[in-house]
């Protein structure tokens, strides 16, 4: 919901492969504007089957940051999980990314929304009690949500209360 996703079984393994969604933006400006925290938390499975390391995707994230930043927006924090296994604490739709970001931003989970474009994003929010926002038309069978929007710059509209 922020950047393009590479085709299925693909991944965006350097700068030069990211690319902004219409919206995303947009809709990080609004969200910086509520000032609450911003945290982007990603299941990033390629590192472990060897297409990209930390390193990489560091750099995709700083760089990201940056142009967000410059954008006027920002993203307080970002976490990601390397994991390939399903099993992982980290691994969306399990919410140990969430956790760990609602402990060093002291952020109450239930009073948190979740906004994202996957089933496992949803299933996260709903783990930890949160709001529910499906961003997109990802094809996947969806749990249930509290709301959708068409892109970030809506679903940070409808969350701004406008």
């Amino acid at each position: 919901m922020i950047n393009r996703k590479a085709p299925d079984g693909e991944y965006v393994t350097s700068w030069a492969e990211f690319a902004f969604l219409p919206g995303a933006l947009e809709g990080l400006r609004t969200l910086a504007g509520l000032e609450l925290p911003i945290v982007v938390a990603t299941n990033q499975r390629g590192i472990a089957l060897g297409r990209y390391t930390e390193e990489d995707l560091a750099d995709i994230h700083a760089r990201m940051r940056a142009a967000v930043e410059a954008a006027g927006g920002r993203i307080d924090a970002v976490h990601h999980c390397p994991h390939e296994r399903a099993s992982c604490d980290c691994r969306k739709p399990r919410t140990g990314m969430f956790e760990r970001a609602g402990r060093e931003l002291g952020i109450r989970l239930a009073d948190a929304a979740v906004v994202g474009d996957r089933a496992s994003d949803m299933e996260a929010a709903a783990g930890i009690g949160a709001l529910r926002v499906h961003v997109g038309t990802h094809p996947e069978p969806l749990p249930e949500v509290d709301h959708r929007a068409a892109d970030l710059a809506a679903a940070a509209r409808w969350l701004a209360g406008g």
